[in-house]
């Protein structure tokens, strides 16, 4: 390999030197010499136009001199092109000893070169770090998820070594019990449990109760009177209920109760709920006919679906009530695909269809 001059690595340490000066010394640029950066950079403009106007010149004037054609494209001929590459050659190998054309002292020119540099390396890092970023939440998600399946296995694990436990305690407890002793533990067991689910089906079915009462009964009220559908306002007082809801399903301004009020109140109970309203011996109020009717509906339901009421496991309803509803939106219950008014509890033990 072919060494550089000495002057030309000479001249290349003077530059590098003169560079790093003049970054020390003026190319600090800050609010206070911003107009001194501008004059160097105007004069670096020029200095690199001149530079782009002689070089042109040279080449116009080398192209005019030239003896032989100048060939923008290489030759098909291979004999040609391979002349061309030896000119190539040639040329290069009379520019390498040359002296590189350096910017004069004081330009901007390496600054600005730097800046560029620097610039896109900052909007490479960006991106870098951005994809960084992107994987790291991509593999805490994945950590997560495989933390949630190391616990899952690890509480099944657990749970299958309790069971595998009480079944080789219990085989061990059978092995020195004659059979007699053996069905006769067996039958209270299962008595135990048959308490066990009455006891928790009574629980549910107070809790059940309570929730209809207290909550639910207001809001099937409110959405049989022409008001929003269950869910939209949770708090719905008697006194609204009174007062009715308007065609768009806003409630109506509540008036002083008066003899021909409550007379028109309990009509339109009569109308609506009529038998199912509770008849304890005073006026029902829109709030225990809806809890009365959604009472009755949930037993003749559940008497079905346990084969007790004779029918099937579908119930005939005598109207759309909200009750009713409420039950299809709950997915608890689901209409007859032929006929809408048949209704049944959904039978989450088996399939959906009979």
């Amino acid at each position: 390999m072919e060494l550089l001059p000495d002057n030309v690595l000479s001249n290349i340490r003077q530059h590098a030197e003169a560079t790093r000066a003049a970054q020390q010394d003026q190319m600090e640029v800050d609010a206070s010499n911003a107009p001194a950066f501008e004059a160097h950079l105007e004069r670096t403009v020029q200095e690199l136009q001149q530079r782009v106007e002689k070089q042109q010149r040279a080449l116009a004037k080398l192209r005019a001199s030239a003896k032989t054609p100048v060939y923008h494209v290489p030759s098909s001929d291979k004999r040609e092109r391979l002349r061309q590459v030896r000119m190539i050659q040639k040329a290069f190998e009379r520019m390498t000893p040359s002296e590189p054309e350096l910017p004069e002292k004081g330009s901007i020119l390496p600054a600005l070169l730097a800046t560029r540099t620097t610039q896109e390396n900052i909007a490479d890092a960006k991106i870098a770090i951005e994809a960084a970023r992107t994987r790291a939440d991509s593999t805490k998600q994945d950590l997560e998820r495989e933390e949630r399946n190391i616990k899952d296995a690890n509480q099944l694990t657990a749970s299958l070594h309790s069971r595998i436990e009480a079944l080789r305690s219990q085989d061990q407890d059978n092995s020195t019990k004659s059979p007699t002793q053996m069905a006769k533990d067996l039958l209270a067991s299962k008595r135990q449990r048959k308490q066990d689910y009455d006891l928790g089906c009574k629980k549910v079915r107070e809790e059940l109760k309570n929730f209809i009462d207290d909550r639910l009964a207001a809001m099937l009220a409110a959405e049989e009177l022409g008001g929003p559908v269950v869910g939209e306002i949770l708090n719905v007082n008697d006194n609204v209920l009174g007062a009715g809801f308007s065609a768009k399903g806003k409630p109506k301004q509540i008036k002083t109760s008066n003899e021909a009020q409550d007379r028109k109140r309990q009509q339109r109970i009569d109308e609506i709920w009529g038998s199912a309203a509770p008849n304890d011996g005073e006026p029902p109020n829109e709030k225990d006919a809806a809890s009365a009717e959604m009472h009755s509906l949930l037993d003749q339901l559940y008497e079905a679906l346990l084969g007790d009421g004779g029918t099937g496991v579908y119930v005939t309803l005598d109207r759309d009530s909200a009750a009713a509803r409420f039950l299809v939106r709950a997915k608890v219950a689901q209409f007859h695909p032929k006929d809408a008014r048949r209704l049944r509890l959904v039978d989450f033990g088996r399939g959906l269809d009979d």
